[in-house]
């Protein structure tokens, strides 16, 4: 029984793809950032992959119940919608 965990096993797919979205993220970050003027067309899919990164948290919290899940999937829903409005507002 030593080494055995109870419960659910763990999901590493999930978590190597959140630090690949998050590190994607950050590199983009800080490339638009660091020359705003030149890179503010990155802005967009920023927002775009921080709404991905948010629906893998509601994929994956959907199996529980309350205001807590909910609140993902708003965020991510806002996500998506500053995404567009900056991808609008830059490319016309």
């Amino acid at each position: 029984m030593i080494g055995r965990s109870r419960g659910k096993v763990p999901n590493h797919k999930m978590d190597i793809l959140y630090g690949v979205i998050a590190l994607i993220i950050f590199i983009i970050s800080v490339m638009a950032l660091g020359n705003p003027d030149e890179n503010m067309v990155l802005f967009p899919f920023i927002f775009f992959l921080a709404f991905v990164l948010r629906i893998f948290v509601f994929i994956e919290r959907r199996m529980e119940e309350g205001k807590r899940k909910y609140i993902q999937l708003v965020i991510a829903l806002a996500l998506l919608i500053l995404s567009v409005v900056s991808g609008i507002s830059l490319w016309t």
